[in-house]
């Protein structure tokens, strides 16, 4: 079983997209800057959804934000305050990661 003989702790992830990388490392920074997430990681992504009643596809940049439960309800109004989007991809979920990590983690958010 996962994590039967590590020893782990429980992060949070967070999965937004920006429309471009210049407002993906804005956002970034603003967040990292008020200590709200750990680790930012981007990759490129081709995205197809509805807006307005038309099918659209779009190039983004996948944001993927490590943070706190303690920390997640500021994050999550920092992204929707400061994002390039009217509605911004908000995806979020518990993982579980290593206890070295976590800890790094933590420590850079205080």
């Amino acid at each position: 079983m996962i994590g039967e003989s590590l020893n782990y702790s429980e992060i949070i992830l967070v999965l937004t997209t920006e429309k471009d990388y210049i407002h993906a490392i804005n956002l970034s920074k603003k967040l990292l800057k008020k200590k709200l997430a750990a680790c930012i990681s981007f990759k490129e992504s081709s995205s197809f959804y509805w807006w307005n009643g038309e099918l659209e596809e779009s190039k983004e940049i996948q944001l993927l934000i490590k943070t706190s439960q303690s920390n997640l309800t500021d994050l999550l109004g920092d992204i929707k305050k400061y994002h390039s989007y009217k509605i911004p991809e908000l995806l979020f979920w518990k993982a579980q990661s290593d206890q070295d990590y976590a800890s790094w983690s933590r420590e850079v958010m205080n």
